[in-house]
């Protein structure tokens, strides 16, 4: 009855005027008033919630995270801890132990493990964290499940993503769980330099591997980003800059980045020698 008098775009107060007019010319008692009170307010508030589905666009893309390179070191976690939201560590598990190291290269002697580097910073739980696992198979898969998902749980990591990356994408569907993020890690090819042949070689080589993994998720160096867009436009991807230092060059890459909604995480490099991890190769 209030639409047919005033209307859908009549203002709360003219409807609420409306509704004491015929309350009044009925001559309706003060309890019947009360009534009419409480019909008002939800009036009002459907009214109010019609309007907001009608300018209801969907969700809004999430914002590109910018995260930093590289963070094999304690020394290096501790300086950027609160520059960064997240940090991305290359990882290998060892089955011996049934631990996460945190190192870049096979032959690396080191051994520091991720619990202990989890340990060492004042707010491991406010960080996103992306992991290059650089030796997942199909020997350790489940193994290193159980044990991220035991860190993740001592750690409070549940906030933020963590991307689980690898080159190996038969082995990635298992972490595709809770928080976790599967993205495979494109072969590191420079678009550029490919003939047509070679373009469509790779399309069919990443498709084959997507379909394998079942990732919504790849990854790859920042100039392969256009041909990520060409052939594989529906999927999320994350990538890496590690050109520059400038603040600068950071910046602008950072702003033409972030005009791609399907860009999730942009990892960026720090002029900062550890003793292990100077180099920005991937």
């Amino acid at each position: 009855m209030v639409v047919l008098l005033f209307g859908t775009a009549t203002p709360a107060s003219a409807i609420q005027d409306g509704l004491w007019y015929l309350a009044g010319a009925m001559n309706i008692n003060k309890n019947s008033r009360l009534f009419f009170r409480i019909s008002f307010i939800i009036l009002v508030l459907h009214l109010v919630s019609c309007k907001k589905d009608e300018t209801d666009t969907g969700p809004v893309p999430p914002s590109l995270k910018v995260w930093l390179h590289r963070v094999n070191t304690i020394d290096k976690a501790k300086k950027f801890e609160y520059a960064y939201s997240g940090f991305e560590l290359d990882v290998q598990f060892d089955t011996a132990t049934s631990t996460f190291l945190v190192k870049h290269d096979l032959t690396d002697t080191t051994h520091l493990d991720f619990t202990t580097w989890l340990s060492a910073i004042s707010s491991p739980g406010r960080l996103g964290y992306w992991l290059d696992f650089k030796n997942l198979s199909v020997g350790n898969a489940q193994a290193s499940l159980t044990v991220l998902l035991q860190l993740r749980k001592t750690f409070n990591l549940t906030q933020y993503p963590i991307v689980i990356e690898s080159t190996n994408p038969s082995c990635l569907p298992p972490f595709d769980t809770l928080n976790f993020r599967i993205s495979y890690y494109i072969p590191a090819f420079d678009p550029s330099t490919l003939t047509k042949e070679e373009e469509q070689y790779y399309r069919s080589f990443i498709e084959t591997a997507v379909m394998e993994s079942g990732s919504k998720t790849i990854s790859g160096y920042y100039f392969q980003h256009d041909y990520m867009k060409k052939w594989f436009p529906g999927m999320n991807k994350l990538l890496w800059y590690l050109d520059s230092y400038q603040t600068s060059a950071r910046d602008s890459i950072i702003s033409i980045t972030s005009k791609d909604p399907m860009v999730e995480i942009l990892l960026v490099a720090e002029d900062y020698q550890d003793g292990c991890c100077f180099s920005n190769a991937r």
